[in-house]
């Protein structure tokens, strides 16, 4: 009887929880792989439909999003190297001592 009682308590502590550790580890691995696998095919994919008229249908039915039509012209109008340039206006830092807080004294 206590053999029964040693082993049942050795399966619960030990075998069980390592068990379910595996499994654990198991489906981690197995999700990683379908992730890379899935990466792998969306990859492939792409590569092979660059030559397909597919993938240039795909892209020649995408539309920009602003139409060419809408907006203003701006007309930009080259200056001449030796043009007048802005003068910059010049600034004076006034630089303030330091403030000194109250020295540090010992309490006895």
């Amino acid at each position: 009887m206590l053999t029964f009682l040693l082993i049942l308590l050795f399966t619960f502590t030990v075998v069980i929880p390592l068990i379910r550790g595996m499994r654990a580890i198991y489906r981690a691995r197995r999700a990683a792989r379908q992730y890379f696998e899935q990466f792998r095919q969306a990859a492939a994919g792409t590569q092979s439909s660059y030559g397909n008229q597919a993938s240039a249908k795909q892209q020649s039915a995408r539309r920009k999003k602003i139409n060419p039509d809408d907006g203003e012209f701006v007309q930009f109008e080259d200056l001449p190297a030796d043009a007048p340039t802005v003068e910059k206006t010049q600034t004076t830092t006034i630089i303030e001592q330091q403030i000194v807080d109250v020295e540090w004294e010992d309490i006895k």
